[in-house]
């Protein structure tokens, strides 16, 4: 008797036991579930958050961009107004740019200056020394004497014919232009002073054509 009333006894307290196990069970999902429903509110906050900062780095950057074009824009109106600053200037400052041409200028006639007196000088001595040598040709006849002042003045008039062609080269269109000017105007008249002047510079061409004959016989 006492051992079926044993059995008895444990075949009533089972499914009391297995009702606290599952009761102890949707506890723990409950509150696992409360955490997982606080976990999603709170990333879907900060999602929210998320999305608004993305909203408003978007706005932000429409408005850099716009601004930087705008920017651009003047800085490219700026540069034209420099740019047209700077040119008025230069036609301002004309008077150096005057300047720096009459330096120009003086500085090319004291050569051209410098270059015909030398000239002037050379045909000096060559008119000497073809005198000479005239002298010689009578005294001495054709001996290597007159032959070796006749080879000197060959190659001093070959040599000095490369820069006579060159400096013709570089000034002929100077006059050429010159004399188009000239043309297209009424010659005034000249003063006794010019015509005097024309007339040194007229023997001194002479000279220099008998200087040229005289190459061209050798």
């Amino acid at each position: 008797m006492g051992l079926i009333r044993v059995v008895a006894e444990r075949g009533q307290n089972l499914p009391t036991l297995k009702s606290e196990e599952i009761s102890q069970d949707i506890e723990a999902l409950e509150r696992d579930l409360s955490d997982l429903r606080a976990r999603v509110e709170a990333d879907s906050s900060s999602f929210a958050t998320l999305e608004q900062q993305v909203a408003q780095l978007r706005e932000n950057l429409l408005r850099t961009r716009e601004s930087m074009t705008e920017h651009e824009a003047r800085l490219g109106d700026k540069q034209e107004e420099l740019a047209e600053a700077k040119r008025l200037e230069a036609l301002e400052a004309y008077q150096d740019e005057l300047r720096s041409q009459h330096e120009a200028a003086d500085r090319a006639v004291s050569a051209a200056t410098d270059f015909l007196a030398a000239l002037d000088t050379y045909d000096d001595e060559t008119l000497r020394l073809l005198q000479l040598l005239e002298q010689m040709r009578r005294a001495f006849g054709s001996d290597e004497r007159v032959a070796e002042v006749e080879s000197a003045l060959g190659d001093e008039a070959a040599r000095l014919r490369a820069t006579s062609e060159a400096l013709l080269a570089a000034t002929k269109w100077r006059l050429d232009t010159k004399v188009e000017e000239s043309a297209e105007e009424e010659p005034p008249e000249e003063p006794a002073e010019e015509l005097s002047q024309d007339l040194q510079e007229i023997a001194q061409q002479r000279r220099r054509a008998r200087i040229k004959e005289y190459f061209g016989k050798s």
